[in-house]
């Protein structure tokens, strides 16, 4: 019996550290450039990133930019903010491409290019790991 129990507890610490639960919402900020003074709520957020809304109330493009698939801020973002899976919103992407309805964001590869990018484009929109954010940018939902 207590074979059984060491090797169950060794099982659960080793699926622990190979497959992390994905990061929580409060592990990620919304961020847009300084100079963007729209209304910015999570609703307009999840029209932005399903591809609804295309400019800010200013008619300024909006520019929406992702983190790589593997990325779990990004599942995070997709879960908590847009109300989908990650494999949800790759289908409805692949729906709007092929109906020419809008192309999917950008991907960048880590948090600071995505702030670099955010904080470099006026109508840019992008989601980072909380400890990441600086002056650079402003955060919109936290």
């Amino acid at each position: 019996m207590k074979t059984i129990l060491t090797l169950t507890l060794l099982l659960v610490s080793i699926a622990a550290t190979t497959f992390p639960l994905p990061a929580s919402a409060g592990e990620f900020v919304v961020i847009v450039n300084k100079g963007n003074t729209a209304t910015i709520d999570k609703e307009a957020v999840a029209k932005i990133y399903k591809g609804d809304m295309k400019s800010w109330a200013d008619g300024a493009a909006v520019a929406p930019v992702d983190l790589p698939d593997d990325n779990p801020i990004r599942a995070s973002f997709c879960t908590e903010i847009i109300g989908k899976t990650l494999s949800n919103m790759k289908a409805l992407w692949a729906q709007n491409v092929f109906s020419g309805k809008s192309v999917p964001p950008k991907q960048l590869p880590s948090d600071d290019e995505v702030k670099k990018f955010v904080s470099s484009n006026k109508g840019a929109i992008g989601y980072i790991t909380s400890a990441s954010l600086d002056n650079s940018v402003k955060a919109v939902i936290k």
